[in-house]
């Protein structure tokens, strides 16, 4: 049995990744030309980084703790995407509010129908 820990799957006693809401767990979404790894975590990353999960968009890596509540996961999920797309999208701080906000939503409606099993879990976590 594989143990859980930080960067290491949530995985149940099969060693197959755990499912949330009866649904297997995303391992990957695209973000435009990007695929990213979705790697589950357990509470050690709060403990780790602070954080519930995060980004690094140089390994296309999105790491997120599945021992949340389903809706602070589709919460922390989204926003580590928003983060892939904040770079994907090359967003700096010379860019008006208007544009920002403009650009994140064509990136999330993209993403969303790139992604339609993806979009179907999210959806049930909420």
């Amino acid at each position: 049995m594989a143990r859980r820990g930080f960067f290491c799957p949530m995985l149940d006693a099969d060693g197959h990744f755990a499912t949330i809401t009866g649904m297997e767990l995303p391992k990957q979404i695209k973000v435009f030309n990007l695929t990213y790894e979705i790697r589950w975590v357990d509470r050690q990353i709060e403990t780790a980084t602070d954080s519930h999960g995060f980004c690094d968009t140089t390994e296309q890596l999105i790491v997120v703790n599945g021992d949340q509540k389903r809706d602070a996961i589709a919460d922390t999920i989204l926003h580590e995407i928003n983060h892939a797309l904040f770079s994907a999208l090359c967003i700096t701080g010379e860019l008006t509010e208007e544009r920002i906000v403009r650009l994140m939503a064509t990136g999330l409606c993209t993403v969303l129908r790139d992604n339609p099993n993806f979009t179907k879990w999210w959806i049930k976590q909420l």
